[in-house]
């Protein structure tokens, strides 16, 4: 791998002078919007407590995704994570823009997503590296993507002005936000699959199923079954994929919405914007429960309903975080979750492999068996597995923050 895939980052601590003080009330290009590093924090926190359980047929329900239809707090990580990516986005055009034009825009936007995307297939390989059951679709990927077609829209929406900054189109972005949404719920609901009958019942309906829909039966022509979540399972045969292909297109609204509330924050500063941040997001929270009837929030197909819901929730929490650290400056508490939130794709990957590497050797089972010696409770048990290996990355990664070593691609 070229060393210059993947790169650490060292970030100069600003000296408190008033000057810095002033400039930190506003967020500017390449700046630090420090809600923006809290709330991923607590996303990439949500992630590694539902990846590393420690009984998996004993989770806690709200540390667990839904079944099918409705929604748990886990549900709500990764598209948040999603929104937070596309509030990144706001933050970055100066440095840019200013790096080389749109040119170097496009090539550095290429560069990222398919690194993204590189990784998510390599980590899927792994422990067995069995490459005629080789998962493609995958959370890298899906971020990947999205972030690839959405920074695209954006650049083909904005013009270059006359001192060399990039403005952007929000009105069209918004159109195109709405419309995938709009769409994608149409095709759902009202498109009948090849094979199947077009069902009109109770939610769920059958074309909102793990067979019958669009998502599902793309998956299984596109990929095959031999390339898709092994463990996406119904009535014991593999149906689909939770990160599959169609439902890449409603995801793209998540990394929008985040997009334009982030150009909203940048106009009215993080000070200003919270109401306007905490009332949008009631707003699609509402707008999602409200679709649910017609368009179920089902998190495995990413539903329109779904997207508008986990959007909204990320946008109230965002504007909560900017409440306390914003307006009131209180900011000490947030230091373990901004360990996290500044070296996200560090606390994954590393993650990720670690994981691996304890099945692997075993070490995750002994660690199961020696913790269920004093929790009776498997669930219990579960979840005290998982806070740990939380607190084992987070001393993982506090020497990288120390340091203000940040991974970068």
């Amino acid at each position: 791998m070229p060393a210059d895939i993947l790169k650490f980052e060292k970030r100069p601590k600003l000296k408190p002078e008033p000057e810095v003080a002033a400039r930190q009330a506003k967020v500017s290009d390449g700046g630090r919007f420090e809600a923006l590093d809290i709330l991923r924090g607590l996303f990439m926190v949500g992630m590694l407590l539902a990846n590393n359980a420690g009984d998996w047929g004993h989770i806690y329900t709200q540390m667990d995704h839904a079944d099918w239809h409705g929604f748990t707090l886990t549900d709500m990580v990764f598209p948040g994570f999603m929104v937070c990516v596309g509030l990144s986005m706001t933050l970055s055009l100066g440095r840019r823009m200013a790096a080389g034009g749109k040119t170097a825009m496009i090539l550095h936007i290429a560069r990222r997503a398919a690194i993204l995307v590189g990784i998510g297939l390599f980590l899927n390989l792994l422990p067995n590296f069995d490459f005629a059951h080789w998962r493609f679709p995958g959370v890298l990927q899906r971020i990947g993507v999205c972030y690839f077609l959405a920074s695209m829209l954006m650049l083909f929406h904005s013009h270059v002005s006359k001192d060399g900054k990039l403005v952007i189109h929000a009105r069209p972005l918004a159109l195109w936000a709405g419309g995938l949404i709009l769409g994608y719920a149409l095709v759902l609901r009202f498109v009948p699959v090849p094979g199947f009958a077009l069902v009109q019942g109770s939610a769920p309906l059958q074309n909102f199923g793990s067979v019958a829909s669009w998502p599902a039966y793309v998956d299984r022509m596109v990929f095959t079954t031999s390339h898709v979540w092994q463990q996406a399972l119904t009535d014991g045969k593999i149906t689909y994929d939770p990160e599959g292909l169609l439902s890449t297109f409603p995801a793209i609204f998540n990394i929008l919405a985040g997009l334009l509330i982030g150009l909203y924050i940048k106009e009215k500063t993080p000070k200003a914007a919270w109401i306007g941040v905490m009332m949008v997001g009631i707003a699609l929270m509402i707008a999602g429960v409200g679709l649910d009837a017609q368009i179920p929030i089902i998190k495995k197909l990413w539903t329109s309903s779904f997207a508008l819901l986990t959007s909204g929730f990320a946008m109230f929490v965002l504007s909560l975080l900017m409440i306390v650290m914003d307006q009131f400056g209180w900011k000490k508490w947030a230091f373990p979750l901004r360990v996290f939130g500044t070296n996200a794709i560090l606390a994954y990957v590393a993650a990720w492999l670690l994981s691996v590497l304890f099945d692997v050797i075993g070490l995750s089972g002994i660690v199961t068996h020696w913790l269920s010696s004093f929790i009776h409770d498997p669930y219990a048990m579960s979840a005290t597995y998982a806070v740990g290996f939380l607190v084992m990355m987070w001393l993982i990664l506090l020497p990288f923050y120390l340091k203000r070593w940040f991974l970068k691609v």
